[in-house]
């Protein structure tokens, strides 16, 4: 049994994301939502070695196995990387239970409507998976920052 992990520190000026599995990071930045991790899993492997459709991805027949994971091996390797996040800026951490229920366009319109009460932006978040078939556990973290 493995779990992904998600996780985000903040130092100086620099934000510091770490990740493992398919659970995600997003930023929201003014109106522009972009994933900063990528997913270890089966499906984004296959989809940078070939040129997948839209609808292959939809039917991808093992689209919830992840080849990285915390708890499957003695290590692991944990994807860290830096950015320098602006004034303004929200992050979503989040587990696949939402991501793989919502889609980004509706993920990125929920954060900007709630942009102002960032906890009912998670309450949205998480009833918009549950509408989606809440067919997986969902954990939502909405951080805006203030300052840097």
């Amino acid at each position: 049994m493995g779990t992904t992990l998600v996780a985000m520190s903040f130092s100086g000026d620099a934000a510091f994301l770490g990740h493992v599995g398919d659970s995600r990071i997003y930023r929201l930045r003014g109106e522009d939502l972009t994933q900063v991790t990528e997913d270890h899993s089966l499906l984004n492997d296959y989809i940078k070695m070939k040129d997948l459709t839209e609808q292959e991805i939809e039917n991808f027949p093992h689209k919830n196995v992840i080849v990285r994971a915390l708890g499957m091996k003695e290590t692991v390797q944990v994807d860290v990387v830096s950015e320098e996040p602006e004034v303004g800026d929200i992050y979503l951490l989040c587990s696949d239970g939402l991501n793989g229920m919502v889609t980004d366009k509706n993920i990125g319109r929920i954060m900007i409507e709630t942009r102002d009460d960032l906890e009912e932006g998670c309450e949205q978040l998480i009833q918009a998976a549950n509408d989606g078939g809440g067919n997986d556990n969902v954990t939502v973290v909405l951080i805006e920052v203030l300052s840097v």
